[in-house]
């Protein structure tokens, strides 16, 4: 416990000195334009896969007073 608490303190520390120099705005920039192309990657796959799927036909059911009955 006392290990968690001391590596928290230096996560912090570092942490507040890259924000106060402004390094983090670089990284958060960088994360957020890279979260637009995979969203945007992804909506233009889904929607190249949707009109290309054929359309579902409806399978014929295989009830019990369909099938023959062995007496």
């Amino acid at each position: 416990m006392i290990r968690t608490l001391i590596f928290g303190a230096i996560a912090g520390y570092v942490g507040k000195k890259l924000y106060d120099e402004g390094k983090l705005t670089e990284f958060t920039d960088d994360l957020k334009s890279r979260y637009q192309q995979v969203r945007s990657d992804i909506s233009d796959r889904s929607a190249r896969t949707s009109t290309m799927t054929p359309p579902r036909t409806s399978m014929p059911s295989n009830s019990a007073s369909t099938t023959p009955l062995a007496s």
